[in-house]
């Protein structure tokens, strides 16, 4: 039980602690907050605290001890941060915590029929993170705990399926219900496909007849006489995602074509391939040193490709993709270029790209018929 003197001395501490907030100004600073290659800006506000006030929010019992045990008296003050700031710290939090999780991959007939590439665990490490953010260091590491799944990715298979290659991503926001479909249906066509060594990759292949039967609904396509409603429609938002990634991982491009005008959902305008059965495909070929496995999955309102596979010490580098020619028409020129640089020799491409107005392409009403696809194998019909 406390002694009169004692509460005495507790609700000087207390009231000392209200005076602080209110009172003491604000220290405001602005850090810049680093983890892989990901990048946060915060503002961090503290106030700081009386020497008498013993109570801290950082967790720390260094102070404590020197003034109470060691009878010592605190060097600086103490500082806390405002609610806005630990809403902040709270946020981050949530977005790098996340549980470990074992690699898995089962093969059926050569492709995936369940894959897991693992993921390591992660934690925010809040006491480190209080301190560097107290600091006058406007760049911060952030202090993140890892922890390594039991299973990895290499211990699930012998075809180099190892790690993570490259990916590619396309935002399809906006887009009407029955595109979104189609975007869905179609990517799953790609999920679990493996690529083998000098293999080369043929969308269409995958893709099989586009049709009602196989899942599809009517969507406007791009035609020569205008835009028709037809199965599958927004299809090429998958073929241009798998474009991207092949990009990324400096795999040879074997066949691309850009849409006839400039769509909204493939930009930045020249980095599109559009496709369609029997006329039009998007091809590259595996070049790395292992086989690699192809997954899709789509979050929110943006469709994802992942090449897992084996690295190699190839470079890849770009310029562009570069849009100039633009008229008030909506017609322009795009221009995409790479450079892959492996073993010391460069090769590099480049993909030119002609958009025309998009008034000459007239919506029409009359939904087409289902799409044959005459480059899918007998075996997969």
């Amino acid at each position: 039980m406390l002694t009169k003197p004692e509460m005495l001395r507790s609700k000087i501490i207390k009231f000392n602690i209200v005076l602080a907030l209110l009172l003491l100004p604000t220290i405001v600073s602005g850090k810049t907050l680093l983890f892989g290659e990901k990048k946060w800006e915060i503002e961090t506000n503290s106030i700081n605290f009386l020497t008498q006030a013993y109570t801290r929010n950082d967790f720390s019992l260094v102070s404590l001890i020197n003034s109470v045990v060691l009878d010592k008296n605190l060097e600086q003050p103490g500082k806390i941060f405002d609610p806005a700031t630990i809403n902040q710290i709270e946020d981050l939090t949530a977005q790098i915590n996340q549980s470990t999780e074992n690699a898995k991959l089962i093969l059926q007939n050569g492709k995936a029929e369940e894959f897991n590439p693992g993921q390591n665990g992660q934690a925010l490490d809040i006491y480190s993170l209080a301190q560097s953010l107290q600091s006058d260091a406007l760049l911060v590491g952030l202090p993140v705990l890892i922890s390594e799944p039991k299973i990895k990715l290499s211990q699930t298979n012998t075809l180099g399926i190892n790690e993570l290659v490259a990916a590619g991503e396309s935002d399809f926001s906006g887009s009407p219900a029955n595109r979104v479909h189609n975007i869905s249906v179609g990517s799953k066509k790609y999920d679990g496909v493996i690529i083998k060594p000098l293999e080369e990759f043929s969308f269409n292949k995958f893709l099989g007849d586009v049709d009602a039967e196989h899942g599809f609904l009517p969507e406007l396509v791009i035609k020569p006489d205008g835009l028709v409603p037809e199965f599958g429609g927004g299809l090429c938002q998958v073929s241009t995602t798998a474009f991207r990634a092949a990009m990324n991982a400096g795999l040879p491009i074997t066949a691309r074509r850009n849409h006839s005008f400039a769509v909204k959902y493939y930009a930045p305008q020249g980095s599109d391939a559009t496709i369609y059965p029997g006329a039009l495909d998007l091809k590259f070929t595996n070049n790395l040193p292992s086989s690699f496995l192809i997954h899709t999955k789509i979050v929110g309102r943006k469709l994802y490709f992942e090449f897992y596979g084996t690295k190699d010490n190839r470079s890849v580098v770009f310029e562009g993709p570069y849009q100039f020619d633009q008229k008030p028409d909506g017609s322009m020129k795009a221009s995409w270029t790479r450079h892959v640089t492996m073993n010391d020799q460069t090769t590099t491409q480049t993909f030119k790209s002609t958009y025309l107005p998009p008034a000459l392409f007239q919506k029409i009403t009359v939904t087409e018929p289902s799409t044959p696809n005459p480059e899918t194998p007998s075996s997969t019909q």
